[in-house]
């Protein structure tokens, strides 16, 4: 009995080993389903075929956990033609990113041990810390330039080139500030492949993003920025398409509606603030859009109101609208997706909850969609607005809000006694 027992054993370990084996042939290549080399590399996001390619562990800190792109079509046909061409355009990406890892890896210098560095780097940072307002000097990604919208808006633009070469509309990143930061999901505003940049646009509401606004000046570093994350937006071509921003929103929903220009499409950009002196981007927004409507509570330019009154504008002119995408707060998306409801138009919105890792493991970011569960970090950021379930979503956001209160004291009570001593 001991001998047969043994054979058993033996024979469940050749298998783990033959299936492991099997498995890490190529990390990149993931197993076709059912056992068919038919949809190897494809999947389906709103009956559309998209291309996934799966990164390395090695480059995941700068192009995410997989590389993704749509190939806008619902027909599994076309999809197998047009697979290969775009398989192989990812993977020069990914040959790319990992010349370039080499290459600062072979230059870079060994790294001494964490305490030696810690103690190293406070020391060295100390005399900065005198001359240039705290911020520490050190290893990281650039803010090349800064820009104050209000006293709680502002943009950050950070030198990361192989971040602004995979970037696309609708992605994120996860930024850390400082080596003992906390980890926070911010939507990609803009992207210039060609200088090498990535622009955030933060707003200083809790006690990470209100350090940011003090620590992140021009020439200091963040200490890490991972991404692109989620999926890209499905832009498609043609039609009749109306973006709208609201709030924080803003700035995220232009690269959105620069793309759909690009590809053809009429596109009625609709943004709100609430006053003339909080309007930033009007002529970016102006350079793409066919219409651009500007909303503000005080009325003191465009449209007195919401921008749900910019889309009743819109739509009592054009007739013909064949989709609409909103990115701001929840309630705001929520409000777009019920005045697109009765008219049937497919309506996108992105969500930003509550993430910690970005890739789908820790199930922060869970959302119901439609009846199901989503994970927002990698199966969003983007969802058929009219099948989100914003009270839920909403009810989630608030369920840190004590300890984010007392975050946000404690940090002030300590900036302000450091102020005071």
């Amino acid at each position: 009995m001991a001998e047969a027992g043994s054979h058993r054993k033996t024979t469940r370990n050749s298998k783990k080993v033959q299936h492991s084996a099997a498995a890490g042939s190529d990390p990149e290549r993931p197993r076709a389903r059912g056992g068919s080399d038919d949809t190897r590399y494809l999947f389906q996001r709103d009956q559309i075929w998209w291309v996934k390619v799966a990164v390395p562990r090695t480059l995941r800190g700068v192009l995410g956990y997989d590389l993704r792109r749509s190939l806008q079509t619902r027909d599994l046909d076309v999809a197998r033609a047009a697979r290969g061409k775009v398989v192989e355009g990812l993977r020069e990406k990914i040959a790319e990113a990992r010349a370039q890892h080499e290459a600062e890896s072979a230059g870079r210098k060994p790294r001494p041990r964490r305490r030696a560095a810690r103690l190293a780097h406070r020391a060295s940072a100390e005399p900065a810390a005198a001359s240039e307002g705290g911020r520490e000097p050190g290893p990281g990604f650039e803010i090349t330039a800064r820009q104050d919208f209000s006293d709680v808006t502002y943009l950050l633009e950070v030198h990361h080139p192989m971040l602004a070469r995979a970037a696309a509309p609708g992605q994120f990143v996860i930024v850390i500030s400082h080596e003992r930061g906390e980890r926070i999901p911010l939507t990609i505003a803009d992207f210039d492949r060609s200088r090498g940049t990535v622009t955030l646009v933060v707003q200083a509401v809790g006690k990470t993003t209100r350090e940011m606004q003090q620590r992140c000046q021009v020439g200091s570093q963040l200490f890490s920025m991972v991404g692109p994350m989620g999926i890209p937006s499905h832009i498609g071509g043609g039609g009749k398409v109306v973006c709208v921003g609201g709030g924080l929103g803003v700035a995220p929903i232009y690269p959105q509606l620069r793309a759909f220009k690009e590809c053809g499409a009429y596109v009625i950009g609709i943004v709100g603030f609430r006053t003339r002196e909080l309007i930033f981007w009007q002529e970016k927004f102006e350079e793409y859009c066919d219409e651009l409507i500007i909303c503000t509570d005080d009325g003191s330019v465009g449209i007195k109101g919401l921008v749900t009154d910019g889309i009743e504008a819109a739509l009592s002119k054009h007739s013909d609208i064949t989709r609409l995408v909103a990115i701001g707060p929840p309630i705001m998306m929520r409000a777009c997706a019920e005045a697109t409801r009765p008219h049937k138009i497919p309506t996108t919105v992105s969500l930003n909850p509550i993430m910690v890792d970005g890739t789908g493991m820790c199930g922060g970011c869970r959302v119901k969609v439609g009846g199901s569960t989503k994970f927002v970090c990698v199966d969003g950021p983007e969802f058929d607005g009219h099948g989100v379930d914003f009270d839920d979503l909403m009810g989630r956001l608030r369920r840190f809000s004590t300890q984010e209160k007392l975050a946000l004291e404690s940090w002030l009570e300590a900036r302000g006694a450091t102020a005071g001593g």
